[in-house]
């Protein structure tokens, strides 16, 4: 009889928990849009964005449907300069959580919008880190991964924006 009121006593499951980190690594395609952009960012060092048959904006990442027109992109790419001009950017003040290895990010180059030559805004790193030289209005050029090994990543084999004398 001592043994029922003891098993009476226990609630629920006995639950045994072993923790370890596991390394996710995952496949995913990025179907024909975004895949002609990374390829054309791995093979040829190219930013490269789709144009509306209709009201002829430029898009960047590309899409398939017109945000304005809501008519079908079709297949007109443009290739898009890697200068700009500085058109707002911003300090990471707090590092960022990292949900794949649960470790804090913190990004040393500061945010930006890049207004490139052609009219399309752009947003990525500045390889300026001192507050007092960034000025809206400067000058930038890309800046690639050189190694063809390290590039695949897309828009993100750029580097960052470096500022340039003109």
């Amino acid at each position: 009889m001592a043994k029922e009121s003891a098993k009476k006593k226990t609630k629920g499951p006995e639950y045994i928990r072993i923790k370890y980190n596991a390394h996710r690594p995952y496949d995913w395609s990025t179907g024909k849009y975004l895949g002609k952009v990374y390829a054309e960012a791995k093979e040829n060092k190219k930013l490269v964005g789709n144009r509306c048959p209709q009201c002829k904006d430029i898009w960047l990442p590309p899409t398939p449907v017109c945000p304005k027109c809501k008519i079908d992109m079709g297949w007109d790419w443009v290739e898009l300069p890697q200068t700009g001009t500085l058109y707002q950017y911003t300090y990471l003040v707090y590092p960022l959580w990292d949900p794949h290895y649960g470790e804090k990010w913190a990004n040393p180059y500061p945010s930006a919008v890049i207004l490139l030559d052609n009219g399309v805004f752009y947003r990525h790193w500045l390889e300026e880190t001192d507050k007092e030289k960034l000025k809206t209005g400067m000058r930038l050029q890309a800046v690639w991964k050189e190694d063809y090994d390290e590039r695949g990543q897309g828009v993100q084999d750029i580097l960052y924006f470096r500022t340039i004398e003109e």
